[in-house]
């Protein structure tokens, strides 16, 4: 069983743009029914989400797995920071179902729309914790773009429950602008090469030192006994 360090990359990459693709499509959605009563395009908007989440586990499966689970648990014992894509996966899907169930069931309030903000919640926190799934090398750069992204997110969802309290026009667009504007941020992250793969220490060794010669020593006249 080979695992490629290079698949992990990929799948990482694949799955911001399969997370950033969804909530752009969110966002737009909620623009869109900013003036629009239809419940068509939200709730189409909400299955993508489901369905993204689903296709995050499989771009999984597929890349460091390689469509086996045998090696797919080999290669989270390699990289076990690669769970939290599966928790992503989960979260995603998780709040795509609850606000398309949401939408589909017509309530102006319920619980369905309140786990749908708290699974995105989870998600916006999580990218908090991505920096310690890579390498030392790429440790500052995940770091600053998984902040940025979980700040927007989260605020996003700060600003929707303030729009269920308040019902103000301002706070539905700000709403709809910070989904796309976290989609942008995730379609546009890419993973710096060798991200995933060990990180490899140097050690130069002193250079030779040339043996200084030695001169050829005289034997010490031995003294006869008696003398």
């Amino acid at each position: 069983m080979t695992i490629d360090y290079v698949d992990f990359t990929k799948a990482s990459n694949l799955i911001h743009w399969l997370q950033g693709g969804a909530l752009l499509l969110l966002g737009a959605a909620e623009a869109y029914a900013l003036d629009n009563k239809g419940k068509k395009i939200p709730a189409a908007a909400a299955l993508t989400l489901a369905v993204s989440g689903v296709a995050m586990f499989a771009a999984i499966l597929a890349l460091p797995g390689g469509w086996s689970f045998s090696q797919l648990s080999a290669a989270l014992q390699v990289r076990r920071g690669f769970y939290l894509f599966i928790a992503f996966a989960c979260l995603y899907c998780g709040a795509g179902l609850s606000r398309f169930t949401h939408e589909t069931l017509g309530r102006e309030n319920g619980g369905w729309r309140v786990m749908f903000l708290i699974l995105l919640a989870f998600a916006g926190a999580l990218y908090f914790t991505m920096a310690w799934r890579v390498n030392e090398d790429a440790w500052q750069q995940v770091l600053v773009w998984h902040s940025a992204i979980g700040f927007t997110l989260l605020l996003a969802v700060a600003v929707k429950a303030a729009d269920i309290f308040y019902k103000r026009r301002a706070l539905h667009l700000a709403w709809a602008v910070l989904l796309m504007m976290t989609g942008l941020q995730l379609a546009s992250y890419k993973e710096a090469p060798g991200s995933f793969a060990p990180r490899l220490v140097t050690f130069e060794s002193a250079p030779k030192v040339p043996a200084a010669p030695v001169k050829n020593a005289k034997p010490a006249d031995k003294k006869r006994p008696g003398n």
